[in-house]
């Protein structure tokens, strides 16, 4: 059996069309694209709809610079559409100056009576000097009906840019005419292939809208599904350009394919060749597929050219590992370190790259961690890390917080062994200081400790500061809320934050001012956790004030996300929209790592407590996975976030799972107030799923939890969704007849300001039947007594079980009861 030959549909692009249709509004349309983007074919399609036209077609990619040869060409081409324009022309002969070149243009003035359009394909305009006048000449005598298009590889003269300006000419650019992402897309659609959002990213990014490729691409995915080695894409590109370059072109081009973006200076220094400025220029001047970034100065190779040169790479002689340090060199001289440790890294030159890690603060070195530090030390002696200490440390530092605490801790102490018997180490003290600094990190769980071993630190610095902590680093791990990442022993929690309150400023000498503020805002947060609003609002502007004396970003977001906690509380709306805006400009300001930022953390909690359902569906699609093994605020906190976004929407059974995981997350650290949230939203699904007393048993445990710290807010902030279970369990709990006031109130301020949900409105039929149900009337005696089928009973039952999104009749009947529907 012979397998069907694909044959893709060819997408119609109505865009093209639109901007094509401006050759009418002026003398010369001019199209500018590198070859394969379809230029011919596009203005083919578009002449070929307009039936009233003329169309002279003038194809000079094969002819010679030879004005004569071009001139007999076009006259020939004329005959089939004017036979006496080109008799005449061909009689008058190739004009050789000025003036014959405008009695030319008087001819065809007089042959031309219909709209005609003359297309020059493959014109390249510095090919005979009168045949390049007479066409701008005429384009400024403007004859009437007459408009010249002009399709080139290579980018307009400034004549014609002055002729754009002067509105006689229309450019139409490689951008204008190449795919755009939503067409790729679309054009994979049609030909009935559906495309992953990765995909659709994957494929736009390699083929950057040249239309050959996205051809080439769609039929690799037909046959293989999948996009990897579009090996024709990089084929056509050698075959079509990098081989008609001279050698000089051909070897600066594959020296700069390593590099992903560059300036003219960075390319004659890499490439060690001064005309390369030149090359580039007149490559891209050319659309030889390298691109200009006007504002940042910078030129890139297209993708498949940069496939296509790599490939070349592998089989020439050109030194790879000293381009890549030449790149890294380059860098370095120019301060951008971490671009610089990408290339030395390609270069295997370690020890640049341990140079650098010692000139720069760890949080910049962060996201390079996992892909080249840890790579770079697993392929070190043990005495090459010894030698070189801040590096090796700074590498411990990443080790203990996002690698292998356990393995580090050892690591930590063989390090610390070797430093302290070494007679002839430098700066042994401020060595030995490091370490305790790094082991503290492994102690976060006991406030104490971790305290004692910063001011252990503190002394070995000799009231110095630290090379690995720095006034850089988030001290909140990018977590809104600081003591929630410290509080992991039941009835310490106040103990706990003064013991913090007061320590804390041995980190902040260490780290140079890092954490300023801190004092404040961890007593800020205990108070508005144990339900003190004022004094909690009047140390969270304390913290606030004190953090921005020292551009301590991570403690800034802290306090607006407490101060914004506080206006919800306080029903200060205004304020409250005035936070949120204030939270989002600091998280952008904030120059950490994305996993160490949490920006969704603080603006996710408040929609969830606000009811904002439609930014928490948005939250919940982005939010994003941590494998760190640190307390990050991803691994952490967004498991509450996410169980405020089930709430929202109605997702209990999903949420009676996603509280299995909370509680095997935050029970290995003991992390009180996620144990705290965890049970609570377990309370509100066995709520809406099961019955009041298993949602009573699930409360029950938060509230003996939280009562030994005096813990009030997470009751407070959810009060919506468990104030009928509170109210259940208020004669039998003391706990509860002092959260309940406060729930009440909350209740109160959401139900008026945030709460937007659909009335219930059930037929006078279900009304009676949930009526009986609510009198203790069975299914069966409900039919009887409203003369109506068992059936019929049943299904009112389910319709209502649907509006209240419930399971069983206790529920319902408490919702409509709740309602003042019975």
């Amino acid at each position: 059996m012979i397998n069907k030959i694909f044959r893709p549909k060819i997408m119609h692009r109505r865009r093209i069309d639109k901007i094509l249709s401006q050759i009418f509004e002026v003398p010369i349309f001019f199209i500018s694209a590198s070859m394969g983007y379809g230029k011919t074919t596009s203005v083919k399609n578009f002449i070929e709809k307009k039936k009233k036209i003329q169309t002279i077609w003038l194809d000079i990619s094969n002819e010679e610079n030879d004005g004569v040869l071009i001139w007999n060409k076009f006259c020939n081409s004329i005959k089939s559409t004017n036979f006496n324009l080109s008799k005449r022309l061909i009689t008058y002969g190739f004009p050789r100056n000025n003036m014959e070149a405008h009695e030319i243009i008087d001819i065809i003035r007089d042959e031309i009576k219909q709209k005609t359009v003359i297309v020059i394909d493959d014109w390249y305009d510095k090919r005979t000097i009168y045949i390049s006048y007479l066409i701008k000449a005429i384009v400024l005598e403007e004859i009437p009906n007459l408009h010249i298009v002009i399709i080139s590889r290579n980018r307009p003269t400034d004549e014609y840019i002055e002729l754009e300006l002067k509105q006689k000419c229309r450019v139409m650019w490689q951008d204008d005419i190449a795919f755009t992402f939503n067409e790729t897309v679309e054009f994979f659609e049609i030909n009935k292939i559906i495309l992953t959002e990765k995909e659709k990213k994957e494929v736009y990014e390699y083929t950057g809208g040249w239309t050959s490729a996205t051809y080439l691409a769609l039929l690799q995915y037909y046959n293989k599904n999948t996009f990897d080695n579009i090996p024709k894409a990089t084929e056509l590109i050698k075959t079509a350009v990098y081989d008609k370059f001279d050698e000089k072109t051909k070897q600066i081009l594959l020296k700069l394919a390593p590099v992903e973006k560059f300036t003219l200076e960075q390319a004659v220094y890499i490439t060690g060749n001064k005309k390369s400025n030149y090359v580039i220029k007149n490559l891209q001047s050319n659309n030889c597929f390298i691109k200009y970034d006007s504002k940042l100065k910078t030129y890139t190779l297209h993708s498949i050219l940069r496939s296509a040169l790599e490939e070349e790479l592998l089989s020439s002689d050109v030194d790879l590992n000293k381009i890549n340090n030449a790149c890294g060199e380059w860098y370095y001289k120019n301060l951008k370190d971490i671009d610089a440790i990408e290339y030395y890294y390609k270069a295997k030159n370690f020890k640049r790259i341990l140079d650098l890690m010692e000139r720069n603060d760890t949080i910049d070195l962060t996201n390079l961690y996992k892909r080249i530090i840890n790579s770079v030390f697993d392929e070190l002696s043990m005495e090459e890390k010894i030698s070189r200490p801040i590096a090796y440390l700074t590498y411990l530092f990443f080790y203990v917080l996002y690698g292998n605490p356990i393995v580090g801790e050892k690591l930590l102490c063989e390090a610390k062994t070797i430093y302290e018997v070494d007679e002839n180490l430098k700066d042994k003290n401020q060595l030995l200081g490091e370490i305790i600094f790094l082991q503290s990190l492994l102690i976060m769980d006991d406030v104490k400790k971790m305290i004692e071993y910063h001011k252990k630190a503190y002394e070995f610095f000799g009231r110095g500061t630290s090379k690995i902590a720095n006034d850089k680093m988030p001290i909140t791990f990018g977590s809104p809320h600081f003591l929630c990442l410290y509080h992991t022993q039941k009835g310490n929690f106040k103990e706990m934050s003064e013991y913090f309150e007061q320590g804390i400023h041995y980190f902040i000498h260490i780290s140079n001012g890092g954490g300023t503020g801190a004092n404040y805002l961890m007593r800020a947060e205990y108070f508005f956790e144990t339900g003190d609003l004022y004094n909690g609002e009047l140390f969270a502007y304390k913290a606030l004030y004190k953090a921005k004396s020292k551009n301590q970003t991570s403690i800034i977001i802290c306090s607006i996300f407490l101060l914004l906690r506080i206006c919800v509380n306080k029903n200060d709306r205004c304020e409250v929209r005035n936070k949120f805006n204030t939270l989002i400009k600091e998280y952008e300001n904030l120059n950490i790592p994305r996993f160490l930022n949490g920006a969704k953390l603080a603006l996710g909690y408040i929609d969830g407590i606000t009811g904002n359902l439609q930014d928490m569906h948005n939250w919940n699609k982005d939010v994003e996975k941590s494998n760190s093994q640190m307390k990050s605020p991803v691994a952490n906190m967004s498991y509450i976030i996410l169980g405020l976004a089930m709430i929202l929407k109605g997702n209990y059974i999903e949420l009676e799972v996603q509280v299995e995981t909370m509680l095997e997350c935050y029970g290995k650290k003991n992390n009180i107030f996620g144990i705290l949230y965890a049970y609570i939203f377990d309370s509100v699904a066995k709520y809406k799923l099961y019955d009041i007393q298993q949602a009573k048993n699930s409360l029950l445990k938060a509230i003996d939890l939280a009562k030994e710290d005096n813990i009030v807010m997470c009751f407070v902030e959810l009060a919506p969704h468990i104030l009928p279970i509170l109210k259940d369990l208020e004669k039998e709990n003391e706990y509860v007849k002092m959260l309940l006031p406060k729930c009440i109130k909350f209740n109160e301020i959401y139900e008026k300001n945030y709460c937007y949900v659909e009335k219930v409105e059930l037929t006078p039929r279900e009304l009676e039947v949930m009526q009986l149900v609510d009198e203790g009337y069975k299914q069966s005696e409900i039919s009887e007594k409203l003369n109506i089928a068992l059936i019929t009973v049943k299904k009112h039952i389910a319709s209502v079980y649907s509006k209240l999104n419930v399971k069983n009749k206790t529920i319902a009947i408490k919702i409509l009861k709740e309602k003042g529907i019975i």
